[in-house]
């Protein structure tokens, strides 16, 4: 009977250690993946404060260099969020106000979705229209 009984602890330990280093290691995902999200909503951020740095004046105020550098920036940006991006409506937002269409949401408006995203709360009651931008 004590042989059993071995057998026994031994499997039942054997499980129970596997499921608790299961249960640490998808924590451990779970954590990288929403630091990974969180850096790449920053590079929206980023994307959105150089894409209106200059406010449509960069030909005028870059020589060629410069504005080759700066196209080629705002275009990396632009084409890896396509890449990550899992919301469509979200990157179309995105999309659209880069291209100053018309019917674009204002990029605070882009930003407070962005953050419902990060935050997994889409009835976030932060009023984006409050996020300040400059020059005012």
């Amino acid at each position: 009977m004590n042989t059993i009984g071995t057998i026994i602890i031994t499997i039942a330990s054997g499980l129970i250690g596997g499921y608790i280093s299961y249960y640490f290691a998808q924590k451990t995902e779970n954590y990288k993946f929403i630091q990974l999200q969180k850096q790449k909503a920053e590079s929206i951020a980023k994307l959105f404060a150089r894409w209106i740095k200059y406010q449509g004046k960069e030909v005028d105020i870059l020589n060629d260099k410069e504005l080759k550098d700066y196209f080629e920036d705002l275009n990396r940006m632009s084409l890896e969020l396509t890449l990550w991006i899992k919301d469509e409506q979200l990157l179309n937002n995105i999309m659209l106000r880069l291209q100053n269409h018309e019917s674009a949401k204002d990029v605070r408006n882009i930003v407070g979705d962005v953050r419902k995203m990060i935050i997994e709360n889409q009835n976030d009651k932060f009023d984006s229209s409050q996020i300040t931008l400059w020059p005012k």
